[in-house]
């Protein structure tokens, strides 16, 4: 196992150095772990650039597999640890946007401190493409976000509903271009303010509006949604968002919702997690509580 653990980590970094050193290891263990990779393989894997190391089609073959494999034997370790919140020390990854980070944080805060306190959740935002590969691959225990539009490794990943979102156009209090409805003409004359992981100028918004020929000014695009209702309430930019953001941070700022002037779909909030995990009591035990926190519902006892 210890030699795919480096040749994971090698496809990762590309730096035999950097592997060194995230796994504990001296160079010499590395590259004797990539001589018996090569061994065992038939295929050099890797091979020396200026900088690294890059590796060769047979390895971009075997990457897959064996993340596969690794992510199956991690998840198979944590399931036979059992867990006991009171005395786990485990540490658990979610992957979810600003705006989600903000209404969980506080809750499982508390109750990390009442039932888990020596357990840790790290928060991280990443675009969903790279959630999924991170949930399929064992990097991150739970990813929150619209995945349903989104490719997801057959077999590996496993959506469950959250709650259908819808949007609402947000704009600073006594904007002076807007009166107390906001048409399409003017949405379309504003500025806008896009949030996107990936930076990417053109949102679902863009795609309704192409339909039937119009466009709007995307003046600014940001990755999360705090900095940009904290750039909304102090310009005269607008943002369109979603409902639940909205709501929980509109006040906040001090701004005004108006609903959208054109009909826009609404999508599904999911919580994606690994197929294998569904027998890991941990992350039983912080799903049911990630629910709650976001729908008000107690948490089921599934990690008993």
């Amino acid at each position: 196992m210890s030699l795919l653990v480096v040749f994971e980590a090698l496809m990762r970094s590309g730096k035999m150095s950097a592997v060194a050193d995230d796994l504990g290891l001296t160079q010499s263990a590395v590259s004797h772990a990539v001589g018996r990779m090569r061994e065992i393989f038939r295929d050099p894997l890797f091979l020396r650039n200026g900088s690294g190391v890059t590796p060769t089609p047979r390895a971009r073959q075997l990457a897959d597999p064996i993340s596969e494999a690794l992510a199956s034997i991690r998840l198979a370790i944590q399931i036979g640890h059992g867990f006991d919140p009171a005395t786990s020390r485990r540490n658990f990854a979610i992957a979810a946007v600003d705006s989600a980070m903000t209404e969980l944080a506080p809750e499982l805060l508390t109750i990390l401190a009442d039932e888990a306190p020596s357990c840790c959740v790290t928060f991280m935002t990443m675009p969903m493409e790279a959630a999924i590969e991170a949930i399929a691959t064992g990097a991150i225990d739970l990813a929150i976000g619209a995945f349903s539009k989104t490719r997801t490794p057959d077999g590996r990943t496993v959506p469950t509903a959250l709650y259908k979102e819808s949007f609402l156009v947000m704009a600073r209090r006594g904007h002076p271009r807007i009166g107390d409805t906001l048409d399409l003409g003017l949405y379309c004359a504003l500025d806008h303010i896009l949030v996107s992981f990936t930076g990417d100028r053109h949102g679902a918004v863009d795609q309704v509006l192409g339909t039937i020929g119009a466009v709007r000014r995307i003046a600014m695009v940001m990755p999360q949604f705090i900095p940009a209702f904290a750039a909304v309430a102090k310009s005269d930019a607008i943002l369109t968002a979603p409902l639940r953001v909205c709501r929980k941070l509109g006040d906040y700022f001090d701004l005004v919702a108006y609903p959208p002037p054109i009909q826009l779909p609404d999508f599904q909030m999911q919580i994606l997690r690994h197929n294998l995990s569904m027998g890991d009591p941990a992350i039983n035990w912080l799903e049911a509580h990630v629910r709650r926190s976001l729908l008000g519902s107690s948490p089921v006892a599934a990690y008993a």
